[in-house]
């Protein structure tokens, strides 16, 4: 039993080495770190610093050499080593100033289905792309009731003058004072309708983890989340537009909304357009990118026709600058090629 217990077994080491390392460097760094394994007795089989690894966005910074660190070069070790022999390996990584982050775990490969990889990214297409279009038709919705609303105002304000034979005074009558509160709170409304809406949104980052868990086969450190940040701030730019047309309507000055209209113009990445809620994209801006899942789509892929995107980008180099990622059908294709 004791001969048995300290058989080797195997292992997957993921390390992060610091982004400040020189490219003339880092195949070096990465040799070292092959040679703590086998120095400890590990037999490595398979290294992984290419696509989806290599130098990536880490999702929070990372307090590393007196400073925040953003950037890491991710690498894949899987080997076999016999368990007592774990303790020796975490010690040589742990004084390697160049690792910011590393993590040891027992490994066993996991087959991939392709076409439950693809079918959970369809999924998570699918859900964003409905997330989005309710968003826009509630924005439509609140513009058409502040209308109706103001309307309503305005012929209240006409019936009083009319039934006091003068003019408009300097006092609001009661009528139209009730009017245009009617009018605030109609807008007050539509903003909560739509953050509520973009609560529901984030429901589709559990089917994008799901297509991501079904890709890995280990545990991953600090990767790039999926975030809905673009369609949220579109939401509310939508809802406050439609408040500020109704405040203005009744005589009141909005300029927070203004500002909110100026910031929602100014978050398009370069190389991109935003999308229009279509589903399609400019001739000259093809790439089809969704803010939600953060995965681009180019024409001819299985989800391409489907996907109501929030950003239409010229190139695929464009999107992966933006920080999106292709889907598996497209880094397979990148593969192929």
């Amino acid at each position: 039993m004791r001969d048995q217990a300290r058989a080797p077994r195997k292992y997957e080491l993921m390390t992060i080495l610091h982004p400040e390392v020189a490219e003339e460097s880092l195949q070096g760094e990465l040799d070292r770190i092959s040679g703590f394994i086998t120095g400890v007795g590990g037999e490595l089989f398979e290294t992984l610093q290419d696509s989806p690894w290599g130098r990536r966005r880490l999702a929070y910074p990372i307090r590393s050499g007196g400073r925040d660190v953003r950037d890491g070069y991710y690498t894949v070790w899987r080997f076999t080593l016999g368990p007592t022999r774990v303790d020796d390996l975490e010690r040589e990584l742990k004084l390697d100033t160049q690792l910011i982050r590393y993590i040891v775990l027992s490994w066993e490969p996991t087959p991939i289905d392709p076409k439950a990889v693809e079918a959970a990214e369809i999924a998570a297409e699918d859900a964003a792309a409905a997330a989005y279009a309710a968003a826009q038709a509630a924005a439509a919705a609140a513009e058409d009731d502040a209308a109706e609303a103001y309307a309503a105002s305005q012929a209240a304000a006409a019936a009083t003058e009319a039934e006091a034979g003068e003019a408009t005074s300097a006092i609001e009558p009661v009528a139209a004072e009730e009017a245009r509160a009617e009018v605030l709170d109609a807008a007050e409304a539509a903003v909560d309708t739509s953050m509520r809406l973009a609560a529901d949104e984030i429901r589709t980052d559990e089917l994008t983890a799901e297509a991501e868990a079904l890709e890995a086969t280990g545990a991953e450190l600090a990767v790039e989340p999926v975030e809905a940040i673009a369609e949220r701030e579109q939401l509310e730019a939508d809802a406050a537009a439609a408040l500020e047309k109704a405040e203005t309507a009744a005589g009141t000055e909005v300029p927070a909304v203004e500002a909110a209209e100026a910031a929602a113009g100014a978050d398009v990445p370069e190389g991109a357009v935003r999308g229009d809620g279509t589903g399609e994209c400019p001739a000259d801006y093809p790439i089809k990118g969704n803010a939600t899942s953060k995965l681009y789509h180019s024409p001819g892929s299985p989800s391409y026709k489907r996907t109501v995107p929030e950003y239409c980008f010229a190139t695929t180099e464009a999107a992966e600058a933006a920080g999106f990622n292709p889907t598996k059908y497209e880094a397979a294709h990148e593969d192929s090629d």
